[in-house]
């Protein structure tokens, strides 16, 4: 059975105050025993404490903007109170100690980031865009069939990208942001960026500012990677090996207007990643074909035509039932026969 012991603005204040004069490295010795007897004296003050510090800290945690309004609002400027100088976590707790006396010791736990916030799941449906915005003001803009888990706690906002392909666009905050998929971990330095991942297969293009990528399986830094705007890493799951071009930004996120765009990726990633958006689902019949590499644009309003011309280009033939399309090993057909 849990006890919810009544609140005390004294106590609350008293509390803030010790999270004051424990930061300060001219605290005597002597006040060190007189904070732990203040503990021992009543449980409600150990508590009382903890809501502190956990205030202070989530509001240390706000970006800087946030941080002049906060103080600005419940710790304003006054008289000075001794000659010696107000260092910057003296202003966080006189706010923490006010905020606590003026709205209760429940608000803590809203400014608080969560360690046991609930991961939020987002997903779009086949051919289908969707726009997220998260708690911190980014933005994520699924494309068709894709889908994220977000999970944010104290010390970082993370994102998995489970399958599909999505465009971040990242506000600026002290905890890092980063979108694991599936191999790589993204780790945003002030950007916008474009993530698509085909199973163990990711592509990873920055359109504004910086991004840090790493192979998870790597120890420490070995394998990490910076990649400026204009710049795109390709992982290879086979090979192990990324692969570093040069690209056109709106190249990059053409599926945002209905264009998906490959530059020689396998045919089996390019059929998964065209079945997002097409209305039958394309099948490898010989799945020897799908280590053919493709380069080209795909129009997702018309997938069932640029199936149909494949067999000028790749040694395959197209059968076509009601509820699929199959892609077959060329056999006894000339190469730019009609498909069926």
């Amino acid at each position: 059975m849990t006890t919810t012991l009544p609140f005390d603005r004294q106590i609350e204040h008293t509390a803030a105050d010790w999270w004051v004069r424990l930061r300060d490295p001219a605290l005597p010795e002597h006040a060190l025993l007189e904070w732990s007897d203040w503990l021992e004296a009543d449980v409600r003050h150990a508590e009382a404490f903890e809501r502190a510090s956990a205030l202070a800290e989530a509001a240390a945690s706000m970006d800087a903007a946030s941080r002049r309004a906060f103080v600005a609002r419940f710790a304003p400027a006054g008289p000075a109170r001794s000659a010696r100088p107000r260092r910057t976590w003296f202003a966080w707790s006189a706010a923490a100690a006010v905020t606590l006396m003026a709205l209760g010791a429940g608000l803590f736990l809203t400014l608080r980031p969560s360690t046991t916030e609930a991961p939020r799941q987002y997903a779009s449906q086949r051919a289908a865009h969707r726009d997220i915005e998260l708690p911190d003001g980014s933005s994520i803009e699924l494309g068709g069939a894709t889908s994220v888990v977000a999970r944010y706690g104290r010390d970082e906002r993370a994102v998995d990208l489970e399958a599909g392909e999505a465009f971040f666009r990242v506000a600026h905050a002290e905890r890092p942001f980063v979108v694991n998929a599936g191999p790589l971990r993204i780790r945003d330095l002030g950007t916008a960026f474009n993530v698509r991942r085909t199973g163990d297969r990711v592509i990873v293009a920055v359109t504004e500012g910086r991004v840090r990528v790493s192979p998870l399986a790597a120890q420490g830094d070995a394998g990490t990677i910076e990649l400026g705007a204009g710049r795109e890493v390709s992982f290879d799951p086979e090979t192990q090996a990324m692969h570093i071009l040069d690209i056109d930004p709106a190249t990059a996120t053409a599926w945002r207007g209905h264009r998906l765009e490959f530059v020689n990726e396998p045919l089996s990633s390019v059929i998964d990643n065209v079945n997002r958006y097409s209305a039958r689902p394309i099948r490898l019949a010989d799945p020897g074909l799908g280590k053919l590499t493709f380069t080209g644009t795909v129009e997702v309003d018309t997938i069932d035509s640029w199936v149909s011309a494949l067999p000028r280009v790749f040694p395959l033939r197209v059968h076509a039932y009601p509820d699929r399309l199959e892609l077959a090993r060329q056999t006894t057909m000339a190469r730019g026969a009609r498909p069926h």
